[in-house]
C-alpha cells in the first residue's frame, strides 16, 4: 500500500439561493492503499453499455463512522459515532459545541448539540447495522484521477482490509473537496493513516 488516496463524500446542500453547492464535497479518509486496475469490459444489457469496475483499492480497515468532533460544522446526514458507540445522524446541519452534549441513549431520540443559532439537533440510530463507513456512492481520488466506488468488500470477514470496486469516472469540473480543519463544510474527522501504518 504505497499510494496516498483521499476518500471523498459528494455533498450537494442547499444554498442560500434554495440551489445547490456542487462544490461542498469533503474528505472522509486520507489512507494509503493499493490501486490496482482491472480488465476494462462493458457489456451490453437493458439496450444499454454497462461500464463493469476498471479498477480495485486495497485499503485498511476503516470503521463505520467518526467520532464527534467539536466546533465544527457539520451537513445534514451526517453520521458520527457517539460515546455511548452510538450512531447519531444530523437531522439539521449546524456548528457543534465546545464540549460533547449528554447524549441521548433512546434509539430515535434526539440530542441539541451547541448553543447558537447553529446548533445541531441529532438522532439516535442505535448501534451501527454496516460494518463500515466505506460505502457505494463515495469516490476515491488518486493523483488528479477519481474512480466512483461500486462496492465494498471485506475479504476475510476479519476486519483487516477492505477492497473498494471502482469505476474510473471524468469529472471536468475537477472539484476540490474540503479537508479537515481548514473551515468549509464536512463531517466528523478525516480519518488519516500514518505513514508507519500504526494506525489511523
Amino acid at each position: 500500500m504505497r499510494q496516498k488516496i483521499d476518500i471523498v463524500v459528494t455533498a450537494t446542500p442547499q444554498d442560500s439561493t434554495g440551489g445547490f453547492d456542487i462544490f461542498s464535497d469533503y474528505v472522509y479518509a486520507n489512507v494509503w492503499a493499493s490501486v490496482e486496475a482491472l480488465t476494462a469490459s462493458e457489456k451490453f444489457a437493458a439496450h444499454e453499455f454497462v461500464s463493469q469496475c476498471t479498477h480495485q483499492v486495497i485499503i485498511r480497515w476503516i470503521g463505520p463512522a467518526p467520532s464527534w468532533q467539536p466546533e465544527s460544522m457539520y451537513l445534514p446526514g451526517s453520521l458520527i459515532s457517539d460515546a455511548n458507540l452510538n450512531l447519531q445522524i444530523t437531522s439539521v446541519g449546524g456548528l457543534s459545541g465546545m464540549a460533547a452534549p449528554v447524549w441521548n441513549p433512546t434509539p430515535n431520540g434526539y440530542t441539541t448539540d451547541g448553543s447558537s443559532s447553529l446548533a445541531i439537533s441529532w438522532r439516535n440510530l442505535g448501534p451501527p447495522i454496516q460494518q463500515t463507513g466505506i460505502v457505494h456512492g463515495m469516490e476515491v481520488w488518486f493523483q488528479g484521477r477519481q474512480f466512483q466506488v461500486e462496492g465494498v468488500l471485506n475479504p476475510d470477514e476479519r476486519n483487516k482490509l477492505l477492497i473498494l470496486m471502482c469505476i474510473e469516472i471524468n469529472d471536468t469540473m475537477q472539484r476540490t473537496p474540503v479537508p479537515s480543519g481548514q473551515g468549509g463544510l464536512f463531517t466528523g474527522t478525516v480519518i488519516t493513516e500514518r505513514l508507519d501504518g500504526g494506525g489511523f
